[in-house]
């Protein structure tokens, strides 16, 4: 079960440190997001590999 939600804005690991993104899908076969970042790009992550955005 997901425990990060569609539409949080989350942190990105390496090499990607400094970069937030905004969750936009869960593929539960494999249990990753798909994180959008930038205008048009998009990677999959592990759960544990994402920190939530706090402002």
């Amino acid at each position: 079960m997901p425990t990060l939600k569609i539409g949080m804005t989350v942190k990105l690991p390496k090499p990607y440190f400094g970069i937030a993104g905004t969750i936009i899908a869960y593929y539960a076969a494999k249990d990753q997001y798909l994180v959008r970042f930038g205008v048009s790009q998009q990677l999959y992550f592990k759960p544990d590999e994402l920190i939530v955005w706090k402002s």
